[in-house]
């Protein structure tokens, strides 16, 4: 049955004086308000990010059905957006549950009622064990699974006064991330699970991602080979076929799935964790799809950033009110894709690049970028590379329905909590 999270607080939210979304229609205006009231995005003060509610279901949609289709349980990862709004949504399509990093972040999917909560790292202390004690003893229907990867990580959740908290072999190679290195060490994990009060083995985990690069699909094929050697000759005899192995991000979801293809039910059950698809974005992740198998999942983007021309210089560069205080620029860095001028779209790029580069506050678009030469005061939309690092430079974000364009308005507000 597909769970609904307890969203009340965020529509009894007041106000906020100080967000970065302000400007008629917005300011002094509950966002309980704001899907009748609909406030035009017209005249809000730049910059301000956006999501379409659209392109968020259909993609929220296609990653299920992804899933569904091959039998896998998905728990998107919630560290992407840290919305407890867009985490609703992938609930209610059927996600299993959400996966968090840390306690922080675990903290917030218990405090908005997420039952199913899979901690993609260590607890790795007694105190991080024991507040996972407590929110079980508080709801002992809810799901708390975290990863170990060393004796220390699960003598720290040693007790014997229960309720015992389900573990996953995390397994990762030489050189890797985190993770066992070898079948030696992933059976003196697993055995001292077995000799630990208060902690049982659940499944194994892995992450594709920490092979680093870019891996080809013959190292992604020996890494999910791997992972099944380990899982089959160490995990699956403690645990039998309920046994879960989560493997899965963002990337690379066609080629895991091609290395799990001889799994059958005896294995247990497969736990995806890919999370960006559900805003997807304008480069790393579009030309990671452009690269994709057939087989792989598409999504289309749902961020758009509006910024303002502030000035033109040098022969025609256009410099921006929105910098790394705004988008994510570790991953490449955001897109120009369209140019408004009185109200109007002026200018649509064909083929879009990143902007030049950017500094704290502002952006540089390189001359030439638009057909249309930018002049102080004209707005420009942006998409943006790798979205994990550009929700969390938002407390609010600007929700619309459809694709972005100057006659928009805004149907809610979406909350993160980094």
């Amino acid at each position: 049955m597909a769970q609904s999270l307890d969203l009340a607080e965020l529509g009894t939210l007041p106000p906020d004086p100080l967000s970065k979304i302000s400007g008629p229609g917005f300011d002094d205006v509950a966002r309980v308000d704001l899907a009748s009231t609909t406030p035009p995005l017209a005249a809000l003060t730049t910059p301000y990010l956006t999501i379409d509610s659209t392109a968020v279901s259909e993609n929220v949609a296609a990653l299920q059905r992804w899933c569904d289709d091959r039998g896998y349980l998905l728990a998107p990862h919630g560290k992407t957006t840290m919305a407890p709004q867009l985490w609703s949504r992938q609930l209610q399509a059927g996600a299993w549950g959400i996966t968090v990093a840390t306690q922080a972040q675990l903290r917030v999917a218990l405090t908005f009622g997420v039952r199913r909560i899979l901690l993609a790292n260590p607890l790795a202390s007694a105190a991080g064990g024991e507040r996972a004690r407590a929110a079980l003893r508080r709801d002992p229907h809810r799901e708390i699974l975290s990863w170990v990867d060393s004796e220390a990580a699960v003598e720290a959740l040693a007790s014997r006064t229960g309720p015992e908290l389900p573990v996953l072999l995390d397994i990762g190679r030489p050189g890797g991330r985190t993770g066992v290195r070898d079948v030696q060490e992933a059976h003196a994990v697993a055995a001292r699970v077995r000799a630990t009060p208060g902690v049982r083995l659940a499944g194994s985990a892995a992450y594709e991602g920490a092979i680093g690069g870019d891996p080809s699909r013959s190292d992604l094929a020996a890494f999910t080979t791997h992972v099944l050697q380990v899982h089959r000759e160490v995990v699956l005899p403690l645990v039998g076929a309920q046994a879960y192995l989560t493997i899965g991000g963002s990337d690379h979801l066609a080629e895991v799935a091609d290395g799990l293809a001889e799994l059958s039910a005896a294995d247990g059950a497969v736990l995806i964790r890919s999370g960006v698809s559900v805003a997807h974005d304008d480069w790393h992740y579009r030309h990671a799809q452009d690269a994709a198998p057939p087989s792989a999942p598409r999504f289309r983007p749902a961020l758009r950033l509006v910024a303002t021309v502030l000035a033109v210089h040098d022969g025609g560069v256009a410099l921006l009110d929105v910098g790394r205080r705004d988008a994510g620029h570790d991953n490449g860095l955001p897109v120009p894709v369209e140019l408004w001028r009185d109200g109007r779209v002026r200018d649509v790029v064909a083929d879009p690049a990143e902007v030049a580069a950017m500094n704290d506050q502002h952006a540089f678009v390189p001359a030439g970028t638009f057909a249309t030469q930018p002049a102080v005061g004209d707005l420009v939309v942006l998409g943006v590379s790798h979205p994990c690092t550009t929700f969390d430079k938002w407390r609010d974000i600007v929700e619309i329905t459809g694709r972005l364009t100057p006659d928009s308005v805004a149907v809610g507000l979406v909350r993160t909590y980094f």
